[in-house]
């Protein structure tokens, strides 16, 4: 059976990436925080493409139907899915993997074992997903970052939240499994989204995934255009609150039980994060199967108290 992917990288370069970096569109992404952390890594950082996935053997296009253009009486565009291997340098100039593109729909066990493939050749130790999640926080504080891994005794000091929950697999989660079964430091970062911008984008979001990338991997990462991002989106979210009782009443009482919740903190997180007094596992669950129910469902835009 041919590869899962075209290697891209012309050969006698070598390439030496201690980091992987990776993020899927298509499963859970509060925020779009994940998508807007690795647009903002392919825009401010030189990069090569490594490798192409072959997305017609991954891809359900009956379940994710790529998106066409007509004009007048013609059709003029389509925008096929990708996923693909790229290679990047932070600002310090060094080298790392970026994996990003559709979540596969088919074939998980090929393309992990393709990406551990890869990973490993090129001596990686240590790979990372990002992803936003629905949280019930205000958007007026900072973003929680919560960090999860293959080897607990490598993560900084950080609070249990979630203790043991079963709840349905994503790639990115498999991918942190497998990695992990191979003995590279397997991450997962997850930035807490506040629930009632979940469809929208949040680049506070982002960018505290991309601080968090920074501080568990050493690499220098460009938050700058994220935090201005961050600060226009506020005022708008703001704003529109506002003219929104019923919306303002919900910030006001997250940012109420916020507040209490960071007095009786004994720990600090990722810039000043409190460690949080978080859901239960069924709160969790319910609130993730109503988001992903909203995500299929609906295509509104606007806030949603």
């Amino acid at each position: 059976m041919r590869p899962l992917y075209t290697v891209e990288h012309p050969e006698g370069e070598p390439v030496s990436p201690r980091v992987l970096l990776y993020h899927f569109e298509g499963a859970m992404d509060a925020g779009h925080a994940g998508s807007l952390a690795v647009e903002q890594l392919v825009m401010t950082l030189p990069h090569t493409r490594l490798a192409t996935f072959e997305v017609d053997r991954l891809i359900d296009y009956r379940a994710r139907r790529p998106i066409m253009t007509f004009d007048r009486n013609t059709l003029t565009e389509v925008v096929m899915p990708e996923l693909v291997l790229d290679l990047l340098q932070d600002d310090d100039g060094e080298d790392l993997l970026l994996l990003h593109g559709s979540e596969p729909d088919y074939r998980w066990q090929e393309f992990t074992e393709a990406v551990t493939h890869l990973a490993v050749s090129m001596g990686v130790s240590q790979a990372v997903g990002i992803s936003g999640m629905p949280m019930a926080i205000p958007h007026t504080r900072p973003t929680y970052v919560h960090v999860h891994g293959s080897q607990p005794d490598k993560l900084k000091s950080h609070t249990e939240v979630f203790g043991r929950v079963e709840f349905p697999g994503s790639m990115s989660s498999f991918l942190e499994l497998r990695l992990g079964e191979v003995g590279i430091d397997s991450r997962g970062l997850s930035a807490s989204i506040p629930h009632y911008i979940a469809r929208d984008d949040f680049p506070q979001g982002a960018a505290a995934l991309l601080r968090a990338a920074a501080d568990n991997t050493g690499l220098a990462l460009p938050l700058g255009d994220l935090e201005a991002a961050a600060n226009i989106n506020r005022a708008e979210i703001d704003a529109e609150a506002a003219q929104q009782p019923e919306v303002s009443a919900v910030v006001t009482a997250l940012e109420a039980q916020y507040d209490a919740m960071l007095q009786q903190a004994e720990g600090m997180s990722f810039e000043g994060s409190p460690t949080l007094d978080l859901p239960s596992a069924d709160e969790i669950g319910a609130r993730l199967e109503a988001f992903l129910e909203a995500n299929e469902n609906t295509s509104g835009d606007g806030l949603q108290p």
